[in-house]
């Protein structure tokens, strides 16, 4: 053809006919093959047989629109502008040549207007789409309705108006589009070719307007038809793919709305039809697989399956991969795998995500020039993944860059597009972003005006409304976060409620703005304290939760949500049920969150918070367990760089904190100091949260000052909270918090250091505090009481009487006003109280103080949800307050409640190092409740109260190891767990979890902590439950004097009570009789005077008391000089002979056997001798304790009971020794006399029953090994106390030291003797006297009822000496058994002993003879 035509002149009649034809022909060749050169060509011919055909030929027109149809093809196939520019001008004149009866007008018009509607795809531009209408509207009307092409006419007119309505969103453009496409399906029959086309067109536009108004009836609708098209669609055909997408998409949308599961999971097996149907080379292949990734990724949203997201990732890649960069779809479709990519990242927190979501979001924006209609979009999207990476990273670049590029997109968008208002909406979100991450005001202000104008720009009946309205009700919330001003949680509230409103029941975001509302409520609670905000608050997130079917992703944060909600009802109401509920639902939404999920470690987070508050309300020990528990794997699961770490590091500081303040242990404080400054290091200074770390920091500081007295804590405090306050602005809800805080830490240094400066700070900046609270407020009582006790020590410092009275009157206030009964704070603020009235009463002197006072402090008591201590510390007071100026049975009232309370001060849960740090501050109160019970004659009581307050560390050890038979055989099943319980509860208190095979081991010291806590509640619960059997209701309680009066079955055990108020001693007789002896020319001052005397002494001599002892702070002129003789008078004068003197008639005072007496001493006489009492004279004859009693001591009346129940043993069978020595212990100084030693022992023990370990032979594990199989064991070796550390104390053997901790784990049943030939074996500590911390003590602890030890170190050659003499006495053979009997048993050796070694040293060489005595039976 192109040769006739090459050979065919220009003028030739055929030549455009020929010409027309091979155009024809190109192109239909084009569209076949795909080669652009044949569709140049054919615009070349097309554009001769135009130039040949002049310009009144009846066929000018349709010569034009063909060559416009090939302009328009090329357009199609390169979007070179230039072509459909063309296309438009050519088409024009086809329609201008051709009159409007023309049987072609109508096409040619139809095929302007499908050029008018191809630029707008390309520029945007209004006209064009209202030229496109302009034309089509002509076709249709030019066409009658019969016409076989009415029905296709009318569809191309429904699409532009579809496209003005895709650009305007003016709602009558979609109803004309469902009008007339609607007529168009009614004029084509069922099986024509086009109407699975124009049904799939008719759901489309009725979909895009369930779009704009939320109809439900419009997305049934579009599902309907487009099912039709679909249904008929053969699957061969080309469009099958294409009208399933369609329907896939109809569900989707549904699935938007009403979040059922079954719509989803049809969308995305429709579509995953629709790109099975498609070959891989189909230009439509990465569309589908686009919107399949879609359908996934909802999915996903819903259902939270990794697999989904995967899917969703996997399909989007590859239909970006099936996409050249040329392609005008590619920024759409990076834009998709960028929103999967941000799914996955929001979901499981992999930093990996994010990274390529913004990568592939920037090349979408890469991609479109500044000028294409979906820039702006894109460019969105963009800034919220960079808003994201904010959120993860807290990198100021990314929000800077979010709000960068959502204001480009805002400025690229005309005001009455259509989309202006999502893409001010998202610019807001970032404003907000950035106001979270610096608390600039002015984001927070940019946030609200631009949601604003989004809202005022979306019509009230558009889908987004209620969504946009929701996003400015959250602004308004945080700016009354800021702020506290009113109106804006009223605004928050008002426009919440109208999205609310807005939305249908059934619509799947109906709970996300339910869930929203409650949350502004809940915050205008807590400012106003309004009961029904807080209620409107629980039921609308109630509500929310009722909503959200139990697998939707979102069903955990709305149960968190919920669960807020109970605990601030509360924190301000204390209703227990509420709490209860909080951690009911905070612990269902952990619970349905998988450990991978990024919200994960904040919904733990929160539980803990729930843990802790009932902990603070209830003071149960296992919630704030579980608080630091849940808040550790918070921590853990959040990644260091994660902009959330600090908030949580903060948060389980909070909680090392509360348990600090109940339990008391120090590497509580310690590790809340170590976490909380980790949060504020983490955490930028213009971080808006930083002040609030800063002040949590300084209250860890505050505390563990409190506790050390370690004035570089204090200082810390008050700079960190000063810091705080610095950065918090004057009208911040926040700022009284911080005032208080730091009014403390002033108040704290004052009370250290005394400067006046500080206790005026502390009044300033509390009386601050106290001022921005409102009352309604539960801060507001803690606020007062801080202001009272500032008032109170100002008092204290200046004497002013009006700061006495206001203190009290704010400490009304908070204790009795504002804080409820059971609260866990109560008892401290009732103490606050009755300390200011009791500082009243000694200006005043006011009696009816005294009464305030008492009552306040017994109400303290009454608490038990407080902290023991705090319960102890107001017992005591009470206690004091009633001896001095109430009746004395008020006073032993007190006295019982701090007898009860002792055991929860010092218990079970904790170490035994532990209790031996707590037994200082429970001070002499025992000693001051016995001699109350003295003065009013109760005999019995003061016995009993003495002795629970005794070696309270011992009788816990012990009775962990009580033989359970009694027990057993009646409830075998509960002994065997209490014995199991106890052993356990046994090994955690006294071995440090070391060398230890229990479930303890290989734990975490917290680990290793909470299960020794666990334990000791469970052995009380276990106690509780014995004792409600028949016959165990007193099972392991303190014994009554019934029990404890067998101690004296072997002789008078003599009690002596050393107190400020008076100085007693309580003899138990044989015959179960209490006689007081009033010693009132002895006092405890006197006491404390007599052992610095003797320290003073033993110093003089060179003698060793212990490694620590520190003389500094004794006068120098009274160091180093010796007391002996007048220490030992005065006992005897004071103490020993006015005893003896009263129980004559008791004791027998026989010459040929002395009577047995057993001293059991408290206070500071537990340290002296009273063994060696006397006037002793080098002129006159002395008279001295020796020669009228033999003198034990017994460190409690249990000690003997336990003693005195073993079954004798024939005093004629051979008892076993157990010898251990160490001549030269590595790293001690040799003891060459320990060779006598043991040489006197040999000569008296026979070779069969005694067994010597020495040397390398003496290890530790040799002589644990041993020791169960002599009856007597002798340690002929240097000992040490441990003061510090009292269980440290030890003897020291080949390979290192057998301690108490180690000897306290055995229990031996044949024990009858312990010789500790040792230094320092019974020396004890003075911050402990009441305990006998003492390696004697631990002997008699283990099972041995007769111990030898030494008071203080003994001269090397003196070992041996007694060692002869008492072995002498205990094992040689008697003629006379009758009148020998006493000599052999322990305690009358070893004074056989002694009075050998006296009169070899001389009895005025009091340092030899002296320390060597006897404990036990």
């Amino acid at each position: 053809m192109e040769e006739v035509i090459k050979f065919t002149p220009d003028d030739h009649t055929q030549k455009a006919a020929r010409l027309h034809n091979l155009g024809v022909a190109l192109q239909r060749r084009f569209v076949r093959l795909g080669e652009l050169r044949d569709l140049e060509n054919a615009i070349h011919v097309n554009q001769q047989v135009v130039d040949l055909t002049p310009d009144g030929h009846a066929d000018k027109a349709s010569k034009l629109n063909n060559l416009g149809a090939a302009f328009f093809c090329r357009f199609g196939h390169l979007g070179e502008l230039g072509d459909i520019e063309n296309a438009i001008r050519v088409n024009q004149q086809a329609v201008d040549l051709t009159p409007d009866g023309h049987p072609d007008k109508a096409s040619w018009l139809k095929d302007l207007g499908n050029a008018f509607f191809l630029r707008v795809e390309c520029l945007g531009e209004l006209r064009d789409i209202e030229n496109a209408i302009c034309v089509n509207q002509q076709a249709v009307d030019l066409t009658p309705d019969g016409h076989a092409d009415k029905s296709r006419l009318l569809s191309i007119l429904g699409n532009a108006f579809f496209r003005r309505f895709e650009c305007l969103h003016e709602l009558g453009d979609i109803e004309n589009t469902i009008h007339v496409i609607r007529l168009a399906v009614d004029l084509t029959p069922d099986g024509h070719a086009d109407k699975a086309g124009l049904l799939s067109n008719l759901g489309t536009a009725f979909f895009r307007r369930f779009e704009r108004l939320g109809e439900l009836g419009d997305i049934e609708n579009a599902i309907h038809v487009n099912r039709q098209a679909v249904d008929l669609t053969p699957d061969s055909h080309t469009d099958k793919a294409s009208w399933l997408n369609n329907l896939g998409s109809a569900f989707f949308r549904r699935f938007e709305h009403l979040g059922k599961l079954g719509d989803i999971e049809n969308a995305i097996h429709v579509i995953q039809l629709a790109v099975d149907l498609t070959p891989d080379g189909h230009a439509d292949k990465a569309r589908l697989l686009s919107n399949l990734g879609n359908a996934f990724f909802r999915r996903f949203e819903r259902l939270g399956e990794l697999r989904d997201i995967e899917s969703a990732i996997h399909v989007n890649q590859l239909a970006v991969d099936l996409t050249p960069d040329s392609h005008a779809d590619k920024a759409g479709l990076l834009n998709n795998l960028g929103n999967a990519f941000w799914s996955r990242f929001e979901r499981f927190g992999e930093l990996g995500d994010i990274e390529n979501a913004i990568y592939v979001k920037q090349q979408a924006v890469g991609l479109t020039p500044d000028g294409h209609a979906d820039k702006a979009t894109l460019l969105n999207n963009l800034g919220n993944a960079f808003s994201c990476r904010f959120e993860r990273l807290g990198e100021l670049g990314d929000i800077e860059n979010a709000i960068h590029v959502n204001r480009q997109a805002v400025n690229l968008t005309p005001d009455g597009h259509a989309e202006k208002a999502k893409l001010l909406n998202n610019l807001g979100a970032a404003f907000h972003c950035r106001f979270e991450h610096l608390g600039e005001l002015g984001d927070i202000e940019n946030a609200i005006d631009v949601k604003r104008q989004a809202v005022d720009l979306t019509p009230d009946g558009h889908a987004d409304k209620a969504g946009r309205l929701n996003n400015l009700g959250n602004a308004f919330a945080r700016r009354f976060g800021c702020l506290g001003e009113l109106r804006d949680i009223e605004n928050a509230i008002h426009v919440n409620q109208l999205a609310v409103d807005l939305t249908p029941d059934g619509h799947a975001k109906k709970a996300a703005l339910l869930d929203n509302l409650g949350s502004a409520f809940q915050s205008r609670f807590e400012r106003l304290g309004e009961l029904r905000d807080i209620e409107n608050a629980i039921q609308v997130n109630q509500l929310a939760v009722d909503l959200t079917p139990d697998s939707h992703a979102d069903k955990a944060g709305r149960l968190n949500n919920l669960g807020n909600a109970f605990s601030c009802r509360f924190e301000r109401f204390g209703e227990l049920r509420d709490i209860e509920n909080a951690i009911h639902v905070n612990q269902q939404a952990v619970d349905l969150t998988s450990d991978g999920h990024a919200k994960k470690a904040a919904w733990l987070s929160n539980l803990g918070n729930a843990f802790q508050s009932r902990f603070e309300r209830l003071g149960e020990l296992g919630d704030i367990e579980n608080a630091i528990d849940l808040k550790r794997q918070a921590v853990a699961l959040t990644p260091d760089g994660h902009p959330g770490k600090a908030g949580q590091l903060n948060n389980l500081g909070l909680a090392f904190q509360s348990r600090f303040e109940h339990l008391g242990e120090l590497r509580d404080i310690d590790n809340a100091i170590h976490v909380n400054r980790q949060a504020v290091d983490l955490t930028p200074d213009d971080h808006a949260n930083k002040a609030a770390w800063l002040n949590n920091l300084g209250n860890v500081f505050f505390r563990r000052f409190e506790c050390l007295g370690e004035l570089g804590d204090i200082e810390n405090a008050i700079h960190v909270c000063q810091l705080a306050v610095g950065l918090t602005p004057d009208g911040h809800v926040d700022k009284a918090r911080l005032l208080h805080n730091l009014g403390s830490a002033f108040q704290s240094r004052f009370g250290h250091c005394g400067e006046l400066g500080d206790i005026q700070n502390a009044i300033h900046v509390q009386q601050q505090a106290v001022d921005l609270i409102p009352d309604s407020y539960a801060e507001k009582a803690q606020a007062l009481n801080s202001l009272g006790n500032a008032l109170s020590l100002r008092f204290e410092c200046l004497g002013e009487l009006r700061d006495i009275e206001n203190a009290i009157h704010f400490n009304q206030l908070a204790a009795v006003d504002l804080i409820p009964d059971g609260h866990a704070d109560k008892a401290a603020l009732l103490n606050n109280l009755g300390n200011a009235i009791s500082s009243r009463f000694e200006s005043l002197g006011e009696p009816g103080d005294i009464t305030e006072a008492t009552v306040a402090y017994k109400q303290a008591t009454e608490n038990t949800s407080s902290r023991p201590f705090t319960r102890y510390n107001a017992a005591c007071r009470w206690a004091i307050l009633s001896s001095k100026y109430q009746s004395p049975s008020s006073a032993l009232d007190a006295y019982t409640v701090v007898l009860e309370i002792i055991p929860q001060v010092v218990w079970f849960g904790q170490t035994v190092h532990r209790r031996y740090e707590e037994l200082p501050k429970i001070g002499r109160i025992i000693n001051a409740a016995a001699s109350m019970a003295i003065s009013v004659g109760d005999l019995p009581r003061a016995v009993e109260w003495l002795e629970e307050g005794r070696s309270i560390v011992w009788k816990q050890i012990l009775q962990l190891r009580t033989p359970l038979d009694e027990l057993r055989q009646q409830h075998p099943n509960l002994a065997d767990e209490l014995s199991r319980v106890s052993f356990a509860l046994d090994n955690a208190g006294t071995s440090n979890f070391q060398n230890f095979e229990w479930e303890i081991k290989q734990k975490s010291p917290e680990e290793e902590a909470q299960l020794h806590r666990k334990l000791a509640a469970q052995y009380e619960e276990l106690l509780q439950e014995v004792r409600k059997l028949d016959g165990f209701s007193n099972f392991l309680r303190p014994k009554n004097f019934s029990e404890l009066a067998p101690a004296a079955r072997n002789g008078p055990v003599v009690v002596v009570n050393v107190a400020e108020l008076r100085c007693d001693a309580l003899v138990l007789c044989t015959s179960g009789e209490i006689v007081p002896v009033p010693l009132p020319t002895f006092s405890n001052i006197q006491a404390e005077l007599l052992r610095f005397k003797l320290l003073s002494s033993l110093r003089a001599y060179g003698v060793r008391i212990n490694r620590n002892e520190d003389f500094a702070t004794h006068p120098a002129e009274e160091v180093n000089q010796d007391y002996f003789i007048s220490v030992l008078a005065d006992l005897w004068s004071h103490v020993v002979q006015p005893i003896l003197s009263e129980i004559e008639q008791a004791v027998s005072f026989a010459l040929l056997s002395l009577s047995h007496i057993t001293w059991c001493a408290t206070g500071a006489l537990a340290f002296l001798p009273l063994h060696a009492a006397g006037i002793y004279s080098s002129d006159d004859p002395s008279i001295h304790i020796s020669d009228f009693v033999v003198s034990s001591y017994t460190t409690t009346l249990t000690a003997m009971l336990g003693s005195g129940s073993k079954p004798k043993r024939d005093s004629t069978a051979v008892r076993s020794v157990l010898v251990v020595s160490q001549p030269a212990t590595p790293g001690q100084p040799p003891l060459p006399n320990v060779v006598n030693e043991v040489e006197a022992i040999q000569r008296y023990a026979s070779p069969d029953h005694i067994c010597h370990l020495t040397h390398e032979f003496a290890t530790v594990g040799a002589v644990l090994g041993e020791m169960g199989k002599h009856e007597i064991i002798h340690f002929a070796c240097h000992g040490i106390q441990n003061m510090e550390n009292p269980l440290s104390s030890a003897f020291f053997l080949y390979d290192g030291g057998l301690d108490l901790n180690t000897l306290m784990r055995l229990s031996l049943e044949d024990a009858e003797l312990a010789i500790l030939s040792a230094c320092e074996t019974a020396t004890g500590d003075e911050n402990l006297p009441e305990e006998a911390v003492h390696l004697a003590a631990g002997m008699l602890a283990v099972g041995y009822p007769s111990v030898i030890a030494t008071m203080w170190s003994i001269v090397d050659t003196d070992g041996p000496l007694i060692a002869d003499k008492v072995y002498a006495n205990l094992l040689r053979p008697h003629e006379n058994s009758e009148s020998q009997t006493a000599k052999l048993t322990p305690a009358y050796a070893l004074h056989e002993a002694v009075k050998h070694l006296r009169e070899e040293v001389g009895e005025m060489n009091f340092v030899r003879w002296v320390p060597f005595v006897h404990f036990g039976v």
